[in-house]
Order: C-alpha cells, then structure tokens, then sequence
C-alpha cells in the first residue's frame, strides 16, 4: 500500500505507468522518494531500488550503495560502474576495496599494435594462426575468439 503524497491526493498506488508521487511506500513504489520491495524513483530505499540514488540490497541507478550495485557510481560488495568500491569491482575506476585491480583489464584491446606487445597479461591477437603459436608457448592447444581478436588455447580459463 502505498501513502499519498504530501499534497493530500488520493491513497492509490503509484507505479509504472502512473504520475509518479512525492513519497510512495509499498511494493513497487514509484515516486520522487520511494521505500519498499521494488522501488522506483529519484532517491530509492529498498530491496532492489531502482533510480537516481538507490540505497538496497540489489541497487541499480545512477548513484547506489548496496551488496550488488549496477551504476554510474556503485559502492558495495558487489559492484559494476564506472567508478566503483568494493571487494568484488568491475568498472573503469576503483575507488579502493577491490581486491583486483581490474579483473577485465587483460581484455583491452591496444590500438596500432599487438595487444602481447605491450602487455603481456592481454596475449590477444588479431590472428587465429598468432593465437595458436602462443598456445604451444604456453603448453596448451588451439585458440578462442574474444570479440575481434583470437587468445591462446581452446578454453578462456587455461591461460
């Protein structure tokens, strides 16, 4: 159930596909500030909260504090975004408590030259045939595509 807004309209529930509330409480709340399961709004306070901050469990939105956040700026346990904090963080700039530097960074490609070249962790290359050599460097066999470039051996994980 949800509580009207502080202008005194009606008790109905405000959710997707109505005018948002100035507060809304309950399950899927919509409104500016929202608390509950789903909530939904500019600053949410929930479970999984949806919007511009999100405060919860699994938050998604622009700004989120929680265990499992997905935004712009994330900080929790679990943490995607562009600026995240966290023990377990993946985004492009770690604000601390990352226990990886950045657990994808071996997967960026390098402009104008063999990624191997300049980073030995990446041992991507633009060719099938360059991957395999490396493979049998590395004491493993074949090679996988990763989007546009081959890595050394038949399975991700064997490097």
């Amino acid at each position: 159930m949800n509580t009207a807004d502080k202008t005194g309209d009606d008790k109905a529930s405000a959710h997707c596909g109505s005018k948002p509330k100035k507060l809304a409480i309950g399950i899927a709340p919509l409104g500016t500030i929202s608390i509950g399961i789903v909530p939904m709004g500019v600053v949410c306070i929930g479970v999984v909260p949806m919007g511009v901050v999100s405060i919860g469990v699994v938050a998604m939105g622009v700004i989120n504090a929680s265990v499992v956040g997905m935004g712009l700026l994330s900080v929790g346990v679990s943490t995607m975004g562009v600026w995240t904090a966290g023990p377990i963080s993946m985004g492009l700039v770690s604000l601390g408590g990352s226990e990886i530097e950045n657990p994808h960074q071996h997967h960026r490609p390098v402009s104008g030259k063999s990624a191997s070249q300049t980073d030995p962790r990446l041992m991507a290359y633009p060719t099938q045939l360059e991957a395999e050599a490396k493979a049998r460097e590395l004491g493993c066999k074949g090679a996988h595509q990763m989007g546009t470039h081959w890595m050394p051996c038949d399975q991700h994980s064997q490097h």
